[in-house]
């Protein structure tokens, strides 16, 4: 049994990062391929902030509470499209991990 919850965490976690390596392909063009660059002249490198500030940042884009511009929100909204709140440890994880 022990095995199997394993198994089933260890293709949850696998899905997890597939996924969130197809939503960050979006996100390479400004932030570069480590976000190691500073997007939109204000930006901070990606790279440099940690799992929770990336988190809360991308829950803030989702819902429309950042102080980016109007245009960006949409432009990071449209590129976001399939990530949902509860995805966006996800996708920050994956960003952390990118630099290591």
């Amino acid at each position: 049994m022990k095995k199997i919850i394993l198994s089933v965490a260890m293709i949850a976690t696998s899905l997890f990062a597939v996924e969130s390596a197809e939503l960050f392909k979006h996100c390479v063009v400004c932030h570069g391929k480590q976000g190691e660059l500073v997007a939109i002249k204000s930006s901070p490198k990606l790279s440099s902030l940690d799992k929770e500030e990336l988190s809360l940042r991308l829950k803030k884009i989702l819902d429309g509470s950042t102080l980016l511009s109007k245009k960006y929100v949409t432009m990071h909204k449209i590129k976001l499209q399939r990530l949902t709140p509860d995805k966006t440890d996800d996708l920050a994880e994956y960003i952390v991990n990118l630099k290591n």
